[in-house]
């Protein structure tokens, strides 16, 4: 079936700025495609900051519905690691706005003991600063990214979501940790596709497979020499993944084409 002029949201992951999609969107944009990359709740510079325990997995799925809602069309939802949780939440909450979701460095199942208990004791643990301090920073984007960035700019970037609000960066990973709901993948009716780092070990290989064998429409797109960052680290293998979905999903009526801007760096904010 025709993809032409799907709409892709493209939600980002937990203390991640959506720039991450940057060379994913250009090429979906190049394609033919409406592209958004949306702040999740709280994350965006003035954006309404929940209390902690208020940040769940629903809550930024239905701040995400506040957006697909005026688009008038059902769209290709793609979420990297927590956005992957908020879009399969949205999916199962709202099928009505979805044509197709790809979990991209994630599948809904939980991270890894290792992968909780680091960024548990870094972020959450009763010893972790409220704004986290520039060592626990640079031991997740080294992890994440291979080495931090050494370009001001770039780093900068990287680091601002960081500085959110407390109650968003350890509300969001709360619900990072805790996953989907057990029943929310069987809800899921849309097109699913999955594209995963073969290096990327921030979840256990055999859930993963367990949920797969349970799903065999679900596409896998295992992408070598890639890890968690997948979409970072190959755009192209990502876009096509996408793109892919989008063809293979129930045809929509086309939605404008709306050029895509990269997003500008937003200034960090303290509490």
């Amino acid at each position: 079936m025709s993809s032409a002029r799907t709409p892709f949201v493209l939600l980002h992951g937990w203390a991640c700025p959506p720039a991450n999609w940057d060379a994913v969107a250009r090429l979906l944009t190049a394609a033919g495609h409406r592209v958004v990359a949306p702040h999740l709740l709280g994350y965006g510079a003035g954006i309404a900051a929940p209390a902690e325990d208020a940040w769940t997995l629903e809550a930024a799925a239905d701040d995400v519905v506040r957006l697909l809602e005026p688009l008038g069309s059902p769209v290709v939802v793609a979420g990297h690691s927590l956005g992957g949780s908020v879009a399969a939440t949205l999916a199962a909450r709202r099928p009505d706005l979805v044509r197709g979701l790809a979990f991209v460095g994630m599948v809904p199942v939980a991270p890894s003991a290792a992968t909780a208990e680091r960024l548990t004791r870094l972020f959450l643990g009763p010893t972790a600063p409220a704004i986290p301090d520039a060592a626990a920073i640079e031991s997740v984007l080294a992890a994440w990214y291979g080495a931090a960035p050494a370009d001001p700019v770039l780093r900068a970037e990287l680091e601002a979501p960081f500085r959110v609000r407390s109650d968003v960066l350890r509300g969001s990973l709360r619900a990072a940790l805790g996953g989907v709901a057990p029943e929310v993948p069987e809800k899921i009716e849309a097109p699913v596709a999955v594209v995963l780092g073969a290096g990327d070990q921030t979840r256990p290989a055999g859930p993963i497979e367990v949920l797969l064998a349970a799903h065999p429409s679900w596409t896998l797109t295992s992408v070598p020499d890639a890890g968690h960052m997948v979409h970072v680290e190959a755009p192209r293998q990502c876009a096509d993944a996408l793109l892919a979905l989008a063809a293979s999903a129930p045809t929509t009526p086309p939605a404008p084409v709306v050029p895509w801007h990269p997003r500008q760096p937003e200034a960090p904010t303290r509490e």
